[in-house]
């Protein structure tokens, strides 16, 4: 199959582009993308990330926890005005979360159901900008297409996230949330294939416009 040809665009930036030209029917033969979580052990989520990624996830968790929290699950005496007590502890303690939610793109075609970890939960850092998870998970989608090798629609529920795409990729759209049900309820245990941040580095090509 030869490349698509790349569309001319009479818009050039994503807030200009029509609502309903973001919709795309449904047709039973796309495949739909979403973003969300999911409460995975702690040793699982660390197999997720490269140690540096991990490292700067787990410093600034420490920073939003509530320490006095920790000290009461580690059964330790400190007083939380001691600064430099409480650095020593989580120095030597290496505590850790037994759980965390992670971020997680999900895509699904057929018996094809791809997850990609994108980061591990910090609620208070990531709620504004969620719609640039929806926008991995239509990449994830994206890749589904190119190794699927089918031209079909990558569908969406976030209606930002494909309006930032939009000029970018051809053949995305929006659907209301009921029609990427399946995407929204697909667990990691249930994924054909999960992406971790170093293959995902390694199949990533993002060339724009272009179907395979």
């Amino acid at each position: 199959m030869g490349k698509r040809k790349r569309k001319n665009h009479n818009t050039s930036f994503p807030w200009m582009v029509k609502e309903e030209n973001l919709f795309i029917a449904p047709t039973g033969n796309e495949i739909v993308t979403d973003a969300g979580w999911e409460k995975i052990s702690f040793e699982e989520a660390r197999k997720l990330f490269s140690p540096e990624t991990f490292q700067e996830w787990y410093e600034l968790f420490l920073e939003n926890t509530d320490i006095s929290e920790i000290l009461s699950e580690s059964n330790i005496d400190i007083d939380l005005d001691d600064e430099s007590a409480i650095d020593n502890f989580l120095q030597r303690s290496d505590w850790t979360p037994k759980q965390v939610n992670l971020v997680v793109a999900k895509a699904i075609y057929k018996n094809h159901t791809w997850v990609r970890g994108l980061l591990i939960s910090t609620p208070d850092v990531e709620e504004p900008y969620f719609h640039n998870y929806e926008m991995e998970a239509i990449r994830l989608g994206i890749q589904l297409r190119k190794y699927i090798f089918e031209d079909i629609p990558v569908i969406n529920d976030c209606k930002d996230a494909v309006r930032h795409l939009h000029g970018r990729y051809a053949l995305i759209g929006w659907q209301p949330r009921n029609c990427v049900t399946a995407a929204h309820n697909l667990k990691i245990s249930q994924a054909t294939k999960v992406y971790n941040e170093l293959l995902w580095d390694e199949d990533w090509v993002d060339e724009e416009d272009e179907i395979y």
